[in-house]
């Protein structure tokens, strides 16, 4: 991953449409074993590499039929407490990940983002009006590795307003690839969903598909309402990224997130864990553009 994201080389290699046939074929070859009797053996190999604590499943690792099962599954009830339950005014982690935060996209794009074409119009792609509502959005990315629970979580408590499939290539979302020159974010498949939220206005958020990940698979429909924490896609096998957008001002992100990602380092972060808090701020209420 070093060598294709992160060297002149590697830069060089993804200009060339066999690299993508290459990384397309690999990538539909493992999600398809993953999702094939046959990965069942592959569990426990599975558990013993990434030191995943198994006990904290659902169920008996036994009983998981494919590797894509155990990957989407699910802990056991009340493994990772919702903060605040009762406040909606509090936002909350999407998922088991690695967490940045930035105040706008701008300074993310600075100090963390590096693809040379990043852009919020190109991550949310066609309909959405980047140069006011999102033109100085806040953002929170997710990083998730293959130890991670792979079902995804609603940040903020609202009503699905739109969901949109974009992208098509799937590149890797470990550390090096999000650090280099590729666009992954805005390349890669990916979910777009936007709510729309009493206490935080308009939120988006992306689910980003990768090099070894299925398609995301959305969990929720169009109009349905749902709380803050309430499961609303799924990841297939891989690791993967999540970005949420809040409106410019919306949140004041938590100060142990907000001082880590000014240092450059990722927070380590649960499920259902506080993210920040709702400022109330008029902006935060404008609206969304049409898709």
């Amino acid at each position: 991953m070093w060598l294709l994201y992160k060297t002149w080389l590697g830069r060089l290699l993804l200009r060339l449409p066999l690299t993508w046939w290459i990384l397309t074929w690999q990538h539909h070859r493992i999600a398809r074993y993953a999702n094939s009797p046959e990965s069942k053996k592959s569990v426990k190999p599975f558990i013993q590499t990434f030191k995943i604590d198994a006990s904290a499943a659902e169920k008996p690792v036994e009983s998981y039929p494919t590797l894509q099962a155990f990957f989407a599954r699910r802990l056991k009830p009340g493994m990772r407490p919702l903060a605040t339950p009762h406040n909606d005014a509090v936002a909350v982690h999407p998922a088991d990940s690695r967490c940045v935060v930035y105040d706008s996209v701008d300074a993310a794009h600075r100090f963390w983002i590096k693809g040379q074409h990043f852009s919020v119009a190109k991550l949310l792609g066609p309909g959405y009006d980047v140069r006011d509502h999102w033109r100085h959005a806040a953002i929170a990315i997710n990083r998730l590795s293959p130890s991670d629970i792979h079902r995804l979580h609603a940040s903020v408590s609202g009503t699905i307003v739109k969901i949109a499939r974009r992208g098509t290539r799937f590149m890797g979302s470990q550390f090096a690839a999000v650090h280099s020159h590729a666009d992954i974010m805005t390349e890669n498949d990916r979910i777009v969903m936007e709510f729309d939220s009493r206490e935080f206005g308009t939120v988006v958020q992306v689910m980003i598909g990768a090099s070894e990940v299925g398609s995301v698979v959305p969990l929720v429909k169009e109009g349905q309402h749902v709380k803050k924490g309430d499961e609303v896609a799924v990841f297939a096998y891989g690791g993967s990224i999540m970005t949420t957008l809040f409106g410019g001002g919306a949140i004041k992100f938590d100060e142990d997130l907000e001082a880590n990602s000014k240092a450059g380092r990722e927070t380590l972060v649960t499920f259902a864990s506080s993210l920040g808090r709702a400022t109330g701020r008029p902006h935060a209420h404008a609206p969304a553009g049409q898709m």
